[in-house]
């Protein structure tokens, strides 16, 4: 039994030995060199990894510079494009000629104005009959002055004694009395009618100057001459004023009275419309206060005054856009893209006259220097490069008309 134990742990023992003898052999060394090569490799691989990775993402950025690049050339080729193709798009322009003959507003003004005259012409007859009632008054006094002053004792006729009962009087002191009758009814003189009752006067009586009672008499001259005669220049200046006044009010009821129109296939045709008009259909927005001028463009240069309000609607939104408001631009007057500057005025005013005095000369007169013809749409062609303008600017024209 013993015998056995000790041969295990010998057997334990020699296969302990073989065992380390193996993983001796098995252990390769490591010199000092061999660690320094291996460090150097890992380091230069290390170094290679680093620079080839900073080289892909340089690349990578590059490319993705490049893709951007690309991308917005692309963006922008394509905006481009798409603004060329609005640009190149034409909406067809509306054709319909739209007339206005009359309308609940117009009657309106046509029955005020009316009346107006009407009142002025009653002003006017009133005037005329006061001229004619103090140029009597002048005529009248002349000529009693020339019918019973016409002798030496001129001074004397005119000096009247009191009537008594025992005065006899003649036929020619009742005509001196009934004509001096006729002159306190035309001046209105209750006083010169009590006069003319009381007082002879001495015409007919050579020596009618010893008869006179100094306390008793009256100077009919001095009285005469206090009556007022009214002088008639202001009145018949008066007259002149109130004739202009009513040939303006029958001038505007004549203009009142015609069709309006709005032809968009002849924009030099005028509109007929009035500045009564203009400030009606324009009421609520921007271009009110310029609503005369609109019309003063049309009378001045034939361009329809609606066509032209069409523009300035489309052009400035109506009045509200900063063009309008900062540069008083309101139709795109040379403005040739979104940053042109323009050629802007001091007013709207002038920029509209301004505005109308080139369609008509350059647009819409053959020979100028853009006609291409009258219609909206022929404007169209060198006033904006947009097709849809016509077509925009009818349809405010259209919408303004409707306002009538």
């Amino acid at each position: 039994m013993f015998k056995q134990r000790e041969e295990a742990i010998m057997r334990r023992k020699i296969m302990t030995a073989f065992v380390c003898a193996i993983m001796t052999i098995s252990v390769i060394p490591v010199y000092a060199d061999d660690t320094q090569t291996d460090q150097a490799v890992t380091t230069e691989v290390s170094t290679e990894t680093a620079a080839t990775v900073q080289e892909t993402k340089r690349t990578q950025s590059k490319e993705q510079l490049k893709k951007k690049t690309t991308s917005k050339k692309h963006t922008k080729t394509k905006k481009t494009k798409l603004k060329k193709k609005e640009e190149n798009k034409v909406i067809p322009m509306p054709t319909q000629v739209i007339s206005k003959s009359s309308s609940d507003t117009i009657e309106g003004r046509i029955k005020d104005k009316q009346a107006k005259v009407k009142q002025l012409k009653k002003q006017k007859a009133k005037i005329e009959e006061e001229i004619r009632l103090e140029q009597q008054k002048a005529r009248s006094i002349n000529e009693f002055y020339k019918k019973y002053t016409a002798n030496s004792k001129a001074e004397i006729a005119l000096y009247g004694q009191e009537i008594t009962p025992s005065m006899k009087i003649s036929k020619k002191d009742e005509q001196l009395r009934e004509d001096l009758y006729e002159l306190a009814d035309l001046f209105g003189d209750e006083n010169l009618r009590t006069i003319a009752s009381k007082y002879v006067f001495g015409i007919n009586h050579p020596d009618f100057e010893t008869l006179l009672d100094k306390n008793e008499t009256i100077q009919l001259d001095q009285y005469l001459k206090n009556e007022q005669i009214l002088p008639i220049k202001p009145m018949e200046e008066k007259v002149q004023t109130i004739k202009k006044q009513i040939k303006k009010f029958k001038g505007e009821i004549k203009k009142e009275e015609q069709t309006r129109y709005f032809n968009p296939n002849d924009v030099s045709a005028l509109s007929h419309i009035t500045v009564s008009d203009a400030k009606h259909i324009l009421e609520g927005t921007a271009l009110y206060d310029d609503a005369k001028a609109y019309v003063k463009a049309e009378e001045k240069y034939h361009v329809n005054a609606v066509f032209l309000m069409g523009i300035a609607a489309h052009e400035s939104a109506w009045g509200t856009s900063r063009r309008a408001r900062e540069d008083n631009n309101l139709t795109g007057y040379g403005v040739t893209s979104d940053h042109a500057k323009g050629i802007n005025k001091s007013t709207k005013e002038a920029g509209l006259l301004a505005t109308a005095e080139t369609l008509h000369e350059k647009y819409l007169t053959s020979g100028g220097s853009y006609y291409v013809g009258t219609s909206a749409a022929a404007v169209n062609k060198h006033y904006c490069v947009g097709g849809e303008w016509a077509a925009a600017v009818v349809k405010n024209a259209y919408l303004l008309m409707n306002r009538l």
